[in-house]
């Protein structure tokens, strides 16, 4: 979907219509002391939102990721993908199935493969076919603004049964890695609910820490009820 980041109070009206035409929007960069003022425009008009905290990484999260790198050694079982047009169906499956059930929403195709922006998804594959684990970064916003060499970064998930051997961070610090590496990338951003314990801890383990901005999603009641749409 398309969204305006860093907004101002004036491009309400422009919110809430790119919020019409796809069913819902989103607004990240937005400094959590103006967060209310720009929920109750979006209120007035009608419209939902639903909210995570930014966390951020730069310089300090590359260095940890690194760190973490050289030391980690990934268990024999598991097989590592970087998702792409060759990627098996089942593979493709397998990652949507895992994502879904741990709360995160995959992008669609063409971003996952890199095809209309510069990204990058992993995933490792357990000795039954499945995806045990997934995570992926992408530079979503458009070159030319402010934020063109901030990545998006996230989509961490792992299945129950594979928890407890530090595939998420992992994948997160490959990513992190990837971005930098290949597109030049040295600031990351993604948005976690206040409650959701795991992922902070995850995301503060490499680095990725909260910060001054939050992330701001626009729903229209009609597409999407009472209910925001990620954990």
């Amino acid at each position: 979907m398309w969204g305006i980041d860093g907004p101002e109070v004036t491009d309400a009206d422009k919110v809430v219509s790119l919020a019409s035409l796809q069913g819902a929007t989103v607004n990240h960069y937005v400094p959590k002391s103006e967060e209310k003022r720009f929920a109750e425009e979006y209120a007035k008009r009608g419209f939902a939102n639903d909210r995570w905290d930014q966390f951020m990484g730069r310089r300090d999260c590359l260095e940890i990721c690194s760190d973490y790198l050289v030391d980690f050694n990934l268990p024999k079982q598991y097989r590592l993908h970087r998702i792409g047009p060759e990627t098996p169906t089942h593979i493709l499956d397998g990652l949507e199935e895992t994502a879904t059930a741990c709360g995160v929403l995959p992008p669609m195709t063409p971003v996952l493969f890199g095809q209309v922006r510069d990204a990058v998804y992993f995933c490792l594959e357990a000795a039954d076919g499945s995806v045990a684990a997934c995570a992926g970064a992408c530079l979503r916003n458009h070159p030319r603004s402010r934020f063109g060499k901030t990545s998006w970064w996230g989509m961490l998930a792992t299945r129950h049964e594979d928890r407890g051997q530090s595939l998420s961070l992992y994948l997160g610090a490959l990513a992190v890695r990837h971005m930098y590496d290949n597109f030049g990338v040295e600031e990351f951003y993604t948005g976690v609910r206040s409650d959701n314990d795991v992922s902070r801890h995850i995301c503060q383990k490499l680095g990725v820490r909260d910060s001054v901005y939050a992330c701001l999603a626009v729903l229209d009641p009609d597409a999407f009820g009472e209910d925001g749409y990620t954990k």
